[in-house]
């Protein structure tokens, strides 16, 4: 099917029995319970879900309540799978006799054929639920049914950066877009769970780019924002991922230290590019740049460039041209596209 996109809002201010109406829509999924009677007479629920053949990304907002599976619900329902959740709020609940507890932000699995219930004190969350057939098998089982990621933990804030940027992006990506950031959500998933996964090469790769695509990010923040020192370690805390991981990530572009050494040189030359006359000099630059001296700022640019950061002339234009309207300066859109990173991993 194609991709659908809808989002729906109900409240009693609007609608007398928005309550009941609530739970009678979310009956085949899950039972609502634990609603006090002040809640039942000021509900809302804000509801906006993207859906697809690999699976559907929502976000939810509503009341503080119980959303249980019990064996009735599990024999009514249709609905079978997994539930990749996010939420805002704390949780504590049950998962097919097994105690369950989980702080604002942490990353929740539940496995959909399995008994569960969960008390959260408002509903504010982001989740993924993914049919059975496209789930990796770690993912899914007693064992997986429950986990919780700390929100702390590297695995939850990365998982936590994917789901929501898949949910506010997805009504505006491609059938085929979707479905493939939801594949890349649930093998990240898999990696980060800590549960025993083979994963093929092509899983690998996509696994990779993935963690190379947030990894390149933090750096060209750090870097725009004039932060020239960036650790390995603060790479792959932004990346969620261990330096070993982070590492290997990067094989195939000569390291990860190699990446960043280019990445400064090209904002260094963007700098240089930038320049009024003489100022800043290029020692300037080269400090804020996180090279030890001038003269090694030089080596590495000169290696890297095939000239001297000297022969980098500023971008003027001649003094009879007007640049306060008319056509777009065609040298500073291909100098921008050639400072950008990997396009195949950062778009």
């Amino acid at each position: 099917m194609a991709s659908r996109s809808i989002a729906w809002e109900i409240s009693a201010q609007t609608v007398p029995d928005a309550f009941e109406r609530y739970v009678y829509g979310m009956a085949d999924f899950y039972e609502v319970s634990g609603v006090s009677d002040h809640d039942r007479r000021h509900f809302f629920n804000k509801t906006r879900t993207t859906a697809t053949d690999s699976g559907a990304i929502g976000y939810g907002l509503s009341v503080r309540q119980t959303l249980s599976r019990s064996p009735a619900t599990l024999r009514r329902s249709d609905v079978d799978g997994l539930n990749l959740s996010v939420s805002r709020a704390a949780m504590v609940g049950d998962a097919d006799g097994r105690s369950v507890r989980a702080a604002p932000g942490a990353v929740q699995l539940r496995d959909l054929s399995l008994p569960a219930s969960s008390r959260i004190e408002r509903i504010d969350l982001t989740a993924l639920i993914a049919p059975r057939a496209v789930v990796p098998a770690c993912l899914l089982g007693r064992e997986a049914h429950g986990a919780v990621i700390a929100p702390d933990a590297p695995g939850a804030r990365l998982l936590t950066a994917h789901l929501t940027s898949l949910d506010e992006l997805a009504a505006s990506l491609t059938d085929d877009e979707v479905e493939a950031a939801m594949q890349a959500l649930l093998l990240v998933a898999a990696r980060m769970t800590g549960f025993e996964v083979r994963l093929a090469p092509s899983e690998v790769a996509a696994l990779q780019r993935s963690v190379r695509r947030q990894a390149k990010g933090f750096i060209e923040t750090r870097l725009a924002a004039g932060e020239a020192t960036i650790t390995n370690d603060d790479v792959a805390k932004a990346a969620g991922v261990s330096r070993t991981s982070l590492y290997r990530a990067f094989d195939e572009e000569g390291g990860v230290n190699r990446y960043i050494q280019d990445r400064r040189l090209h904002h260094a030359r963007r700098a240089l590019r930038q320049r009024s006359g003489a100022a800043p000099t290029i020692a300037d630059i080269a400090y804020a740049y996180g090279f030890a001296s001038p003269s090694h700022f030089s080596r590495q640019f000169r290696a890297h460039f095939g000239y001297s950061p000297s022969e980098v002339e500023p971008l003027s234009p001649p003094r009879d041209v007007s640049m306060s309207d008319g056509p777009i300066r065609h040298e500073v859109l291909v100098q921008w596209l050639k400072s950008l990173p990997d396009a195949a991993d950062v778009a």
